[in-house]
């Protein structure tokens, strides 16, 4: 993991998707919702490629973890990247 501080807009981008309209259009055009977000090149790219290596130090773990269950990743597959982060 990197040193890298909590992104506001990526924390912001996971917290609006709660809202069941959000979600269902992110779920059907993810990078159409990111543009709407002032998001790094680097984060935008681990969103639609479902890096959690990147995203892991820059949002919360709860939210990380809605994240991720919002998209359709089941729980034990984040649990498993996440593990393969962590530091030993």
């Amino acid at each position: 993991m990197t040193d890298a501080m909590t992104d506001y807009w990526l924390s912001k981008l996971i917290f609006e998707l709660q809202q069941p309209a959000l979600g269902a259009e992110y779920r059907a055009d993810r990078a159409k919702v990111i543009e709407r977000y002032p998001l790094s090149p680097e984060v935008k790219v681990a969103l639609l490629a479902d890096d959690v290596s990147v995203l892991a130090p820059r949002v919360n773990a709860y939210l990380l973890r809605y994240y991720f269950s919002i998209i359709g990743m089941p729980d034990d597959a984040f649990i498993s990247r996440m593990r393969a982060i962590a530091p030993a």
